[in-house]
């Protein structure tokens, strides 16, 4: 994974960084309650400080967070690389990553073999400000992650554009064989 650019002013927070931290928060609440009700791991890729993994552990999930920045070190945080890591969640979470890589579908693939049940995944979509950020390489679509999580296994529960993060948001879910649908039936089949 590459290196990020940390953010020169992660530590000035005013009222209009206090407003969207709390209204992220609350959407995170919102997505754990409708996608993750039988679940009970939960793993955040490139957790930082954490946020999404903090709040899972308040809702009663036993939440993971792993990031390669030893100054996000702390008890339930794995330093480490994605890729030597071998344990299984039933959540996996990332945000704003996918962006950042040459290859996202290795990546959509990685995530999704550590997933026993639900990803989902946060990613800028290409606006005005997509390459403000000197790492960005790709901007994404809800389409596309869509078909790269089929290609994984995963059927669509949610794909919706936020203009708030001019981000997509994509929930996916492993396909088993309990699932009977339409979708489900064309992945097991091999058509994504």
């Amino acid at each position: 994974m590459p290196q990020l650019y940390s953010n020169p002013w992660k530590n000035r927070i005013g009222f209009k960084s206090k407003v969207k931290y709390a209204i992220r928060s609350e959407f995170y609440k919102w997505l754990l309650r409708k996608y993750c009700k039988n679940c009970k791991t939960v793993l955040d890729i490139a957790c930082g400080p954490g946020q999404f993994m903090k709040l899972a552990n308040k809702m009663g999930y036993e939440a993971y967070g792993i990031d390669a920045d030893e100054r996000y070190k702390a008890k339930n945080v794995i330093i480490g690389d994605l890729w030597n890591h071998k344990k299984k969640y039933d959540v996996v979470f990332n945000s704003f990553i996918l962006e950042h890589l040459d290859d996202q579908q290795k990546f959509i693939d990685r995530i999704a073999s550590m997933s026993n049940k639900i990803v989902i995944t946060i990613s800028p979509y290409l606006s005005k400000s997509f390459y403000d950020v000197p790492d960005h390489k790709k901007p994404v679509t809800k389409i596309g992650v869509r078909w790269m999580f089929r290609r994984a296994g995963f059927r669509n529960l949610l794909s919706i554009h936020l203009p708030f993060y001019k981000a997509v948001i994509v929930v996916s879910k492993r396909v088993t064989n309990k699932d009977q649908d339409w979708e489900s039936k064309k992945i097991r089949e091999g058509f994504w």
